[in-house]
């Protein structure tokens, strides 16, 4: 079964805080997050808000937010 999109949620990315270490790339099980060069890029119609990579971040850059 797939993963239920939440839609009353938000990922949330403070880069000033981001220390490019990708892990939350690599976590991500749709897919929705990227890396191009130094540009962290969110594909909001494949993230479900699973919050996985809000928990790997080391410095706390993702959060998840309830609209």
């Amino acid at each position: 079964m797939p993963p239920t999109k939440r839609p009353d949620r938000d990922l949330l990315f403070d880069r000033d805080v981001c220390i490019t270490c990708a892990g939350c790339v690599g976590i991500c099980p749709e897919e929705a997050l990227d890396f191009y060069g130094l540009e962290w890029t969110l594909y909001s119609d494949k993230c479900t808000a699973c919050a996985l990579c809000v928990r790997i971040c080391p410095v706390g850059a993702l959060k998840i937010e309830k609209r």
